[in-house]
């Protein structure tokens, strides 16, 4: 399996829903992602606003050779910090949720063990302004395994598509 191959597959993927962002700028990571989703509901005219809700995403992609607990570590409280400085929770925002997907040839033992206790969440004015969610997904191109925590669970099927519909399903 290439990793390469893959996390540009998995990039490319994100590219039609987010907006990505590679380069300097997001620093430790290859790229970040962000979509949002803003809806408003009217009555009869704009001026009679029923609600608002509004929904936001930051994914961040690392692609390495071998990750360690140590370096996961690192990157799950980039991520986190990262995503938690966006947020700007007021009455509309129902939630900001961070995502760190990683591409590695290779996943440390000590990291297939404790990839569930990754886990962060936040709460804003007693949740009536919104919540942010904490999802890790780790694939692993030498073995194929698609290690997740219990947010990232979701993502694994979308993970699992994109390896099969890139023909490195051979996993």
């Amino acid at each position: 399996m290439n990793t390469d191959k893959l996390f540009e597959d998995v990039i490319g993927a994100y590219e039609g829903f987010y907006n990505i962002v590679n380069g300097d700028e997001v620093a430790p990571f290859d790229a970040r992602g962000f979509m949002s989703n803003e809806a408003k509901q009217y009555f009869l005219v704009k001026a009679a606003k029923i609600a608002s809700v509004n929904s936001y995403e930051y994914v961040y992609f690392k692609k390495c050779q071998c990750i360690t607990a140590g370096e996961l570590k690192k990157l799950d409280a980039a991520a986190w910090e990262d995503g938690l400085k966006r947020v700007k929770p007021d009455a509309d925002h129902k939630n900001t949720d961070v995502a760190l997907i990683i591409v590695a040839d290779e996943v440390s033992g000590d990291v297939k063990q404790d990839i569930n206790a990754y886990r962060h969440s936040a709460s804003y004015l007693l949740g009536l302004h919104g919540f942010s969610n904490y999802r890790l997904v780790v694939i692993e191109t030498s073995t194929g395994d698609v290690l997740t925590n219990r947010r990232g669970r979701d993502l694994k099927d979308f993970v699992q598509q994109i390896i099969s519909r890139s023909g490195n399903d051979q996993l």
